[in-house]
């Protein structure tokens, strides 16, 4: 028998389209069915393995963070901590395993036995569809706020788009920024599982880096990728949340020189000896309280600041912020030749010309702009012209992001292609109406597309 499409009559006779009229009950019926079959299955397990369950969210899915970083997620707030422990629980369920006297059993497996749960048939089906369907990484590429959305898998770029309906997180998500998450198939339509890891591109490149070289020659639906997955997303997902964005010192002077700003972001293990080692370096001045920066000496010119280090908004944290891309792996070995174990490498962060540019839309900058004799068509003009100048050989540079080859060397293979396609939206999510139209720049980006003979 043919599944009922969502622009055919609906079958009860009521003359309107199955998607304006049952469909939508049915939605609701299998959105209710999926919810009561998580909380049947971690009200069990809490039940009869409380303990267990703790062990293994707080050894696996919170593996690599400390005390402190528990504290700091404590803060964010009720909303981030439901979100948090919704995708922990759907981690279990999905992907975890827990000790039970001594031996390692898999969660589903256990849910699933003839001493598990009570689950309806529904239910037990929910269960076992969710135990199979990987966590994976998709681009939001079309955004119906409320109704729908598109997503297309990030590492499966030919891969045609999914439609996802009556979305209700949609609201909350950025087009063009990436969602992590799980997609079932339920009858003749497709639901987001319900855990939702969302990561704003401008960064998510070290997931995508972990991704792309775990998964590297393997299936992507074979169990080895699952696991993958399961690991580095929500791992990179917690450092996003325990890392917020901060706009570097010296980030202004440096729109004109570079399109990437290159942060790597480190924990502090002993303060004393990293404030000894950098006071002792002859081209670094400053201080804890003021931060670092490293002079490096040039032969036609004065000498000008490679990279800066200072204190993030964490005590136990430092960000070491690259002036210039090319300076950043040098950069990086000197400072961990120096610094030795006085700190430890986290992460590192890619920030496009997108967030300084953003800087400028707060409300300090608005107010400067509005004190100005320019109307905001000159203002959009200087913008244009600035940006057009600044990226006159953007296509034909050498970029890190893209393993030091040009955009236009990029482009002749498919992954390259992929890249260079995720740097320009990048650099366009400034391209929207922001809360004031006046300071909407359209456009801003257009001229890059076509100048490597490529579609948005």
């Amino acid at each position: 028998m043919a599944k009922l499409g969502r622009n055919d009559p609906c079958p009860c006779g009521s003359g309107k389209k199955y998607k304006q009229c049952c469909l939508n009950s049915e939605e609701s019926r299998n959105t209710n069915a999926h919810s009561e079959a998580i909380a049947k299955a971690v009200d069990w397990l809490l039940k009869k393995h409380k303990a267990a369950v703790h062990d293994a969210i707080d050894s696996v899915f919170f593996g690599a963070i400390d005390d402190n970083d528990h504290d700091f997620l404590q803060g964010l707030g009720d909303e981030v901590i439901e979100n948090i422990m919704g995708n922990a629980f759907e981690w279990l369920l999905a992907d975890g395993n827990i000790i039970i006297e001594d031996e390692q059993c898999r969660v589903a497996e256990l849910l699933l036995s003839n001493n598990g749960p009570q689950f309806s048939e529904v239910e037990r089906q929910r269960i076992e569809l969710l135990s199979t369907v990987s966590l994976r990484l998709y681009e939001i590429v079309e955004l119906m706020p409320g109704e729908c959305l598109m997503l297309r898998d990030v590492l499966l770029p030919e891969s045609l788009p999914v439609q996802i309906q009556s979305v209700s997180c949609s609201k909350s998500l950025t087009q063009h920024d990436f969602l992590a998450t799980r997609i079932l198939p339920i009858d003749n339509h497709f639901e987001l599982s319900g855990a939702a890891y969302v990561f704003p591109r401008t960064r998510s490149g070290e997931l995508l880096k972990n991704l792309r070289v775990g998964l590297k020659g393997r299936e992507p639906d074979s169990a080895f990728a699952k696991e993958i997955a399961s690991v580095v997303i929500p791992y990179r997902w917690l450092e996003l949340l325990l890392n917020p964005f901060e706009l570097p010192p010296l980030a202004e002077q440096m729109i004109g020189e570079s399109a990437l700003f290159v942060t790597d972001l480190y924990r502090v293990q002993v303060w004393g000896t990293l404030e000894k080692v950098l006071a002792a370096e002859a081209n670094t001045e400053g201080s804890r309280e003021r931060g670092w920066t490293y002079l490096l000496e040039k032969a036609d010119s004065p000498r000008q600041i490679s990279f800066s280090i200072y204190q993030s908004s964490r005590p136990d944290r430092i960000k070491v912020f690259y002036q210039s891309p090319e300076y950043a792996d040098e950069g990086r070995s000197w400072f961990e030749e120096l610094a030795g174990t006085s700190v430890a490498l986290l992460c590192r962060e890619i920030t496009d010309l997108g967030d300084v540019l953003a800087h400028f839309h707060s409300d300090e900058a608005k107010e400067a702009s509005d004190s100005t004799t320019l109307s905001s068509e000159q203002l959009i003009e200087l913008v244009h012209s600035g940006v057009q100048e600044m990226y006159v050989d953007w296509a034909d540079k050498p970029l890190p992001i893209l393993n030091d080859k040009t955009p236009r060397e990029a482009i002749q293979t498919p992954e390259g292609l992929e890249k260079v396609k995720y740097l320009l939206h990048s650099y366009e999510l400034i391209d929207r109406e922001p809360d004031d139209p006046k300071y909407h720049v359209p456009q801003l980006f257009g001229f890059l597309w076509e100048s490597l003979g490529i579609a948005p």
